[in-house]
């Protein structure tokens, strides 16, 4: 399935968990009968396993915590009830255990009753008939032992409802290497394919008899209800490693963009942001599926309901409130809401608003103070700001839900290299010592530690895939040194010459090393979530056949009244080379913005869109922003018959669109300084000093929200980015 029809096929399946207790809008009158029922109820079997036996391979790491993930989410915003969620992990997932626990879990269901079961673990394959080369699928359980996907399509079948979600982090298909740049592969390594033993085939008959006798229409050899897969059949799920915990990256991504579900947001287009973040990091070698009835059939049904809005208490939430302890820091947190690549630096001293309570008028701003962190939890305590009324702190129960308010993020930001692990030994030596004197750069073996990119051979077939024979010389089979995303895509301007020394290889990638850490400091402000700052992006394509438009909107923020539901896709565009593009920001809210635009093209290349008046002559010039007021829309380039060419290599852009309520003074003030030449004020401009230019994005940002904030309630080695006056979104399209 494209990843487009992944959206499409999203929003059934998850407006089902919200019945009883959240309410729906449906046109669907069956479904309304359903939801109208007095005895639903929801029932999840969480599986995640990381320890395996020898034989099988190497073990896991992210696994467990995807099953906290859903635990946690479908609990708080779902409204599954704590004892209806059943969790197995490692050696309690063997497959006699897992089971037993499947019968026991779901002796008690309904045929009006929601089941949502979740597997993250090692996938495989299974061959049915010693007399056949074919294969099917299969999970591999904590015992080593297979589980086949037609063993479980055929326990689902049984149960008396068909309102069944299933979530698969996992794959089938071993590609021969257990990493995908420093992303770790969920195939089993070994055995790539085993003969189902007898016990299952005996299974497998007994349960189909037991449908037979039921008259139930489930000899069909797929599954019940909808399938959410980390990937395609052919292709490969993958776990990464983050600052203090490791996760599937669909699990992450996916429980995630739950956590932010509101009633204005449709949820075909909140997993649309799903699939943009797995190809964030995995590039076009993991695409979540989502599929009616097995792994295979997933082309879109006529007979869908309408997409579907959840009436939520909380126009979503980023995290919370988990226990309530004695001591100083009292409150325990759950901060599953956040982007990974925030929670990573995610700083000590940052703030939280805790939300009413469902049913209960809205109250004085109550927030906490973070006070550790560790991965995914943390601790805090009622905060002492300056306008914080006196609160009641026996109020403030375990299950209220929190909100981002100030991110406390540090000055100081490494980038981190992971050397592929298919180089050489003294490569690997090599290329520790050459990148040991980089500033702020640090390297690690890959699929040992989290990392932004990684260094390793770049081969021939390759560059071949990334350009046109007649653009590049190619250069022998055994290749040469580069650059590539964590998910080993190529990052294009990092290619170097034939038989280049790894010496000279790093030194030469201090640019792009360089632009790499810029968009990571950028990437800490990705907010759309949770800024209150009205603002919409559009990124159009404009195609003589068809206009494809790309938009991103905060979805927590004071709007204007009249403003129109968002609309178009939210997803990663694939963008042909040599199209023509424009952006368009409009302004939802009621104050004047200011805007600048940051990012990487194709090759790697970091640009800048910063649009400015010259105000006064000097060297260097004095430069002033025009503001956006409040009501007003602005093209960029700056008039509509202006467009922007989409350049090659084949690759993926990504550009950030940053607002701010106050001018950015200390960007365009360097971006004057360092300009070298005229420039067209309506052009994308290459950054001669991208890291500088973030930095100073960052202080800006840092500043004007000292004004809401009392600046002696932060230390000064960190920046406090205030939720209220800024946003960043970020528009990701692959050029082919």
């Amino acid at each position: 399935m494209k990843r487009r029809g992944f959206l499409q096929q999203s929003a059934w399946l998850l407006a089902a968990t919200t019945a009883g207790g959240m309410g729906l809008v449906s046109r669907d009158p069956r479904l309304r009968e359903v939801l109208a029922a007095p005895t639903v109820r929801k029932r999840a079997l969480l599986i995640g396993i990381n320890r395996y036996p020898e034989s099988t391979g190497s073990d896991l790491s992210g696994a467990v915590t995807d099953v906290r993930l859903q635990e946690q989410v479908l609990q708080h915003r779902f409204g599954f009830a704590a004892k209806d969620i059943l969790s197995l992990t490692d050696e309690q997932a063997s497959r006699s255990q897992t089971l037993e626990a499947f019968n026991d879990h779901f002796s008690e269901v309904t045929a009006n009753d929601v089941v949502w079961l979740h597997f993250s673990g090692y996938g495989s394959q299974v061959q049915p008939s010693p007399n056949s080369e074919a294969v099917e699928p299969s999970l591999v359980m904590a015992d080593g032992l297979d589980l086949p996907l037609t063993t479980l399509w055929l326990l689902l079948r049984s149960l008396p409802t068909d309102k069944i979600i299933t979530v698969l982090d996992t794959s089938y298909t071993y590609p021969g290497h257990p990493l995908l740049g420093n992303l770790r592969v969920r195939s089993r390594p070994s055995p790539t394919v085993v003969q189902l033993d007898d016990a299952q085939r005996q299974r497998q008959t007994q349960l189909q008899e037991q449908l037979r006798r039921a008259n139930k229409p489930g000899l069909k050899r797929d599954g019940p209800g909808w399938v959410l897969s980390a990937a395609t059949r052919q292709q490969v799920a993958t776990e990464s490693q983050w600052q203090g915990f490791s996760s599937g990256l669909f699990t992450y991504a996916l429980s995630q963009q739950l956590w932010w579900l509101s009633p204005e947001a449709s949820l075909t287009n909140l997993l649309t942001r799903t699939d943009q973040l797995v190809e964030a990091f995995a590039g076009g070698e993991q695409t979540p599926n989502i599929c009616r009835g097995g792994i295979d059939q997933c082309a879109i049904s006529g007979e869908l309901p309408p997409p579907l809005v959840p009436q939520l208490a909380a126009l979503g939430a980023d995290g919370v409130i988990l226990a309530k302890n004695p001591g100083n820091d009292p409150f325990k947190l759950w901060l599953g809401g956040l982007p990974v690549t925030v929670l990573n630096r995610y700083g000590v001293g940052s703030l939280f608003s805790v939300l009413p309570e469902p049913g209960t008028p809205p109250q004085t701003d109550v927030k906490l103070q973070l006070r550790s962190r560790s991965g995914l939890t943390a601790t805090a305590q009622l905060w002492n700001g300056p306008d914080r009324q006196a609160t009641d702190a026996e109020s403030m129960v375990s299950g209220r839900l929190l909100r981002e308010s100030v991110r406390i993020l540090p000055r100081t930001l490494p980038l981190t290299v992971a050397l592929d692990s298919r180089l050489e030994r003294i490569e690997r030596v090599d290329a520790t010592s050459a990148f040991s004197g980089i500033r702020d750069v640090t390297s690690v073996s890959a699929g040992e530690q989290p990392a932004d990119c990684v260094f390793g051979r770049v081969r021939r077939a390759t560059i071949a895939q990334t350009y046109s024979s007649d653009l590049v010389q190619l250069p022998k089979d055994q290749g040469t040194y580069g650059l590539f995303s964590v998910g080993r895509e190529l990052i294009p301007n990092s290619i170097g010459e034939e038989d280049e020394a790894i010496k000279k290889s790093v030194q030469r990638l201090v640019p792009q090393l360089q632009a790499l850490l810029a968009a990571k400091w950028l990437t800490l402000t990705l907010n759309e979530g949770a800024s209150r700052l009205g603002v919409r992006g559009t990124l159009s394509v404009l195609d003589p056949d068809e206009s494809v438009v790309l938009q991103r909107q905060t979805r927590r923020a004071r709007r204007a009244k009249g403003v129109r539901p968002l609309a178009g896709v939210e997803g990663t565009l694939d963008i042909p080379a040599g199209s023509q593009v424009q952006y368009n920001l409009e302004n939802l809210g009621d104050r004047p913005v200011y805007y600048l635009m940051f990012g990487l093209d194709s090759s790697g290349r970091a640009v800048g869109f910063y649009p400015y008046e010259t105000v006064a002559d000097g060297n260097p010039p004095t430069l002033q922003q025009p503001p956006l007021n409040p009501g007003e829309s602005v093209t960029l380039p700056w008039t509509e018959a202006e467009t922007w060419s989409v350049g090659r290599p084949i690759g993926t852009v990504s550009m950030k669109l940053i607002c701010c309520d106050r001018p950015f003074g200390q960007a365009l003030t360097l971006l004057a300084s360092r300009q070298n030449s005229p420039r067209n004020p309506r052009s994308l401009t290459p950054l001669e000093s991208p890291l500088r230019v973030a930095k100073a994005i960052m202080e800006d940002l840092h500043r004007a929200s000292l004004r809401k904030t009392d600046a002696d309630a932060f230390p000064d080695d960190v920046y406090a980015l205030d939720m209220e006056v800024w946003t960043t979104l970020n528009f990701i399209y692959r050029v082919v």
